[in-house]
């Protein structure tokens, strides 16, 4: 089975009743500081110029822009609240791979869970799981990757936003492996823009591309089937020695919110 495949797999495959408490505990806390930094964030002035933005464009109301009256339409909510929660460098990171995860992930999710009324449970389950992806995705491209110039939340955080919301909307195996596919062919984001309101902007970019993603394919839309593997896929164009062992090991059993670290400062 390929990789891209047995991810899907396992995300579809995953309940909120197979997860640890410890690892809960760890999205619950991971969930609050994201709240607390996004809300932080609304005074940023990139912040304020994504909610003019947003509220200029409209769209149906389906779900809040953090720290303001702002309801919009799901992919635009999530872009805002990404670009937002993200805007101070203050929200959680993966050491390792230097992910923002929360950032990439809960925008996409929580917008999903507000429009649809999902329980908690659900939201922390497809949390968890987005952020496990988007982790797992960004230890394959190793170190080269982010070296190269490579934002690897904008890349990999693409696939954990992608997984979250697929999670949310109830997609199968074989629609979520398509929507791996979408999400894929917009993996970008270059560290040229640290500095600027684009390094945020990236956060909000992959919400957004993770909500856009999984309703085409549940929609129908085709996409490639080894998006990760494939030849000319993210791991072929994107680092010169992929991991694809890395990215399957402990599948399940391993959970790496639970290694993600909360800043004490900002810097």
């Amino acid at each position: 089975m390929e990789l891209t495949r047995k991810l899907a797999q396992f995300v579809c495959d995953t309940q909120f009743k197979d997860l640890p408490d410890s690892v809960v505990g760890k999205a619950r806390e991971c969930f609050l500081d994201w709240q607390g930094v996004a809300l932080a964030g609304t005074v940023d002035p990139a912040a304020a110029i994504m909610m003019c933005y947003v509220r200029d464009a409209g769209g149906h109301p389906e779900a809040s822009v953090i720290g303001s009256n702002i309801k919009t339409d799901m992919a635009n909510a999530a872009m805002a609240n990404g670009l937002i929660g993200h805007a101070l460098d203050f929200d959680d990171y993966h050491d390792e791979t230097v992910i923002h995860a929360s950032a990439a992930c809960v925008p996409a999710i929580l917008a999903i869970a507000e429009k649809f009324n999902k329980s908690g449970q659900d939201f922390l389950t497809a949390m968890v799981l987005g952020i496990d992806v988007c982790i797992r995705v960004g230890l394959g491209l190793g170190d080269y990757h982010y070296q190269r110039g490579w934002h690897t939340t904008a890349t990999a955080g693409t696939f954990g936003a992608t997984a979250g919301a697929a999670k949310l909307l109830g997609l199968d195996v074989d629609r979520l492996v398509t929507a791996f596919g979408i999400c894929g062919t917009q993996a970008a984001g270059l560290r040229q823009v640290f500095g600027t309101m684009c390094k945020p902007f990236h956060a909000g970019k992959v919400s957004r591309e993770g909500i856009l993603s999984a309703s085409l394919a549940r929609l129908g839309f085709t996409g490639p089937k080894t998006m990760i593997e494939g030849e000319l896929g993210l791991f072929d164009v994107l680092t010169e020695k992929p991991d694809e062992t890395v990215v399957l090991d402990r599948l399940g059993q391993e959970y790496y919110i639970n290694h993600l670290s909360i800043k004490p400062y900002p810097t």
